[in-house]
């Protein structure tokens, strides 16, 4: 019997679900022949919260908002004041939310194709002076539930996780974050359960962080 889902660390809808369809297609065979991966500024978000934990050791940090709960963020190099932060403080939050780079059956390419994606790792879409690549992750698994309604993957985790967390268990139930390109929903359409997958995600990622007090 397969554990329930009990971790909420990728259960996040966030700004992307009101974004989707200003995103453009995503070549994702391309990516991984060399083309450059691009988070676009329609998955920019800006919120104010409260820091709930600071982890300087990753450059990250926790906060929670009222519409989306406990969310844990990187920091890019652009935030500068990242050594002034402290937990309590009420911050507003410029950020890039996820974003699938890969949904696909797994087969040799899409493995070693997530493998490229990851190594190379993405840009954010014009702005200046950012020196430091957005993360990418992977997970695997074999999917229990497509929900086209909501653009949503539920899968049994085989491999892979989020990078800064702990990593989820094989054998446990994940819903993954929604599906926002288009060439992401159109691998979607084709899922079915009970099938093997390899996905690929950005990283939430903070590019100013604003201390209100």
């Amino acid at each position: 019997m397969f554990q329930a889902n009990r971790r909420k660390a990728l259960k996040f809808l966030g700004g992307a679900a009101l974004t989707a369809t200003a995103l453009p297609v995503l070549p994702q065979l391309a990516a991984a022949q060399g083309a450059d991966l691009v988070v676009p500024n329609s998955l920019e978000n800006i919120k104010r919260g409260t820091i709930h934990s600071m982890h300087p050791e990753q450059r990250s940090f926790t906060i929670i908002w009222e519409s989306l709960g406990r969310v844990k963020i990187k920091a890019a190099d652009l935030v500068t004041n990242f050594a002034s932060l402290k937990v309590g403080q009420i911050v507003d939050v410029s950020w890039y939310d996820y974003m699938d780079f890969l949904i696909a059956k797994k087969t040799p390419e899409t493995v070693a194709r997530a493998a490229a994606m990851k190594k190379q790792n993405a840009r954010l879409m014009g702005i200046p002076g950012a020196q430091e690549r957005i993360i990418l992750w992977e997970m695997d698994g074999m999917t229990t539930k497509i929900d086209p309604a909501t653009n949503t993957i539920f899968l049994i985790n085989a491999s892979g996780g989020e990078p800064d967390k702990p990593s989820p268990d094989s054998g446990e139930v994940i819903q993954l974050p929604q599906v926002v390109t288009a060439a992401g929903k159109a691998a979607l359409a084709t899922l079915g359960p009970g099938q093997q997958i390899v996905t690929v995600w950005s990283r939430q990622t903070a590019i100013k962080v604003t201390i209100i007090r």
